[in-house]
């Protein structure tokens, strides 16, 4: 069952409010339910699932209300979460969110519409330069290799340079693809010195892609 679905989320508010009937409120199982977070060692989907069957519940969009019940928001979008959910033994703070600035910036600028990357990137690779204007830029470095990606017609451009050198241009018809394109080289170049076999390899693993791409 789709978990971002209005009737899941409905049947999954149901629940929560069902299993907190059942507890003692001093319990501290409670006090992480009322925030919306199903303790790790439960199948809270497969038992949103059970309660779903049970009623036939409506395929609307959420109120309001309802989106800010039980967490429910944060789990119709947990990329808006700015780190990752921790259980505390606080009773009055159960729930804490860890995550470095780099996590929250790119989160914010993600949902703002700059679609950088959310992960971190490997090895020494960062985030240099990033534009998230209509004319979308971002530029990716590590030592002397340094790639680009900007919006470009239609689509995007990526580029990759090693110094002042231009070792690769290729066009994507969307960002996803193209930095998911980006982060396979950054992956597998990281700041190795360039050479022919290299550069041969590369473009073999490029052509693959694109042709996978090509048969969606």
């Amino acid at each position: 069952m789709d978990t971002s679905s209005p009737p899941y989320l409905r049947a999954r508010i149901d629940m929560y409010r069902d299993v907190l009937s059942k507890l003692d409120a001093s319990e501290m199982n409670a006090a992480i339910l009322r925030n919306g977070v199903f303790p790790k060692d439960r199948d809270e989907k497969g038992l949103v699932e059970v309660y779903a069957r049970q009623k036939d519940y409506s395929t609307e969009p959420l109120s309001f209300s309802e989106l800010c019940t039980f967490n429910t928001w944060f789990t119709m979008y947990p990329e808006k979460v700015c780190g990752t959910e921790e259980i505390t033994t606080s009773r009055e703070f159960p729930i804490t969110i860890k995550g470095d600035m780099e996590w929250i910036e790119n989160t914010i600028g993600h949902g703002l519409g700059d679609f950088r990357l959310l992960l971190s990137l490997p090895g020494e690779w960062r985030i240099d330069n990033f534009e998230p204007t209509e004319d979308f830029f971002v530029q990716y470095r590590d030592g002397d290799a340094m790639m680009q990606v900007f919006a470009h017609g239609v689509g995007y451009n990526l580029q990759v340079y090693r110094g002042e050198q231009m070792t690769e241009l290729r066009d994507f018809s969307t960002i996803e693809q193209a930095n998911g394109y980006a982060l396979m080289l950054m992956q597998k170049e990281g700041s190795k010195p360039t050479n022919a076999a290299s550069l041969l390899e590369m473009e073999a693993l490029a052509l693959e892609i694109e042709l996978q791409m090509n048969d969606q």
